[in-house]
């Protein structure tokens, strides 16, 4: 027997504001095996709260239900990095290959001509970096906080929805920069011929380059949204 629209908003209400759910794929899946269990149990001809509370049961409850959206969230991060690193090769494949060498450059035009023309930290100061760096932090602990106070005080969803794999994704982000960053820092302290260290400059911007463009790519195949609300 097919469930009507009011008692599947039902199953949905329950996943998200009972068990207190936020990541949007884990609700879909969870949902639709609710909804095949329900329905068996409705064409055994028991009632909706009689079938929606057995199959709650049989997932072991709002608490297992919960550990589960964890398990989700493991599996997720295990998978990120390999999913990541295959959008990364896939950069030079001729899908993508003339973007990326648009991108690279117009990166390596830059990088030597600071590094022929001028050192590079004269141009962008220390300061306008490292505060790029710290408010970037700020930004992810902000995210982070949120995200673990999202499901101890629900309130907090009115605002928006924090989820692991944005959390993720913002993570990677910030590491790539301060991970170039350093570098960066750390070729402009050697001294070297400024053809050399413009040629290292090139080198490790187009890497960044790359990567954040596989970054990209991963974002808008896997979730363009950051933020969600629930109902």
């Amino acid at each position: 027997m097919a469930m009507t629209q009011t008692q599947h908003a039902d199953i949905v209400t329950f996943l998200t504001q009972t068990c207190q759910l936020v990541e949007t794929a884990f609700i879909e899946e969870m949902t639709d095996h609710f909804v095949v269990s329900v329905e068996a149990r409705l064409a055994d001809s028991l009632s909706f709260e009689q079938a929606l509370a057995l199959t709650i049961d049989d997932f072991g409850g709002r608490k297992n239900i919960q550990k589960m959206e964890w398990t989700y969230r493991k599996v997720f991060l295990k998978s990120l990095v390999r999913d990541w690193w295959a959008l990364v090769e896939s950069q030079f494949a001729k899908a993508k290959r003339l973007r990326t060498m648009m991108v690279v450059g117009l990166v390596t035009f830059v990088s030597l001509y600071f590094g022929l023309m001028t050192d590079f930290t004269g141009v962008i100061e220390r300061n306008v970096l490292w505060i790029s760096v710290q408010w970037g932090g700020v930004i992810w602990v902000t995210m982070l906080t949120l995200f673990f106070l999202q499901r101890i005080a629900p309130r907090f969803k009115k605002v928006g929805v924090v989820r692991f794999p944005t959390l993720l994704r913002r993570l990677l982000s910030y590491l790539l920069w301060v991970g170039a960053l350093l570098l960066y820092l750390g070729i402009s302290t050697l001294e070297m011929p400024l053809l050399l260290k413009g040629f290292c400059y090139s080198g490790l911007w187009s890497a960044f380059a790359v990567l954040y463009l596989a970054l990209l790519d991963y974002s808008m195949k896997t979730d363009p949204d950051s933020w969600y609300q629930t109902r």
